[in-house]
């Protein structure tokens, strides 16, 4: 179901072994009670597409796995064809809520 305001592409990726990269991705971000690691972005689209911009909630949790979760939105339904919204459908808080969901935990 859409909202009507344009096509938005949304993409999760989960990666394990991802610790030693902290420092790099994380070191302007924010650190949690519980160890996890959060930063946010906002920049243009990297594959071309005018007018695209991509929102982005990236979290690694705390211990020895590296576990990392990255939630990405579009205002486009295909990165490499031209924006079809102003912005993403989801708002950087809905991004960071979802990347923070417990329910990600299960892929661990």
């Amino acid at each position: 179901m859409g909202d009507g305001r344009g096509a938005s592409l949304v993409q999760i990726n989960v990666r394990h072994g991802m610790d030693d990269a902290a420092g790099e991705l994380y070191g302007n971000g924010e650190a949690l009670p519980d160890g996890t690691r959060v930063a946010t972005r906002q920049s243009p689209g990297g594959k071309g597409g005018s007018g695209v911009v991509t929102w982005t909630a990236d979290t690694l949790r705390a211990g020895p796995d590296g576990f990392r979760v990255v939630i990405s939105a579009f205002n486009t339904g295909d990165q490499n064809e031209a924006a079809t919204r102003e912005t993403p459908a989801l708002t950087m808080d809905q991004l960071r809520e979802i990347a923070l969901s417990k329910e990600r935990d299960a892929l661990r």
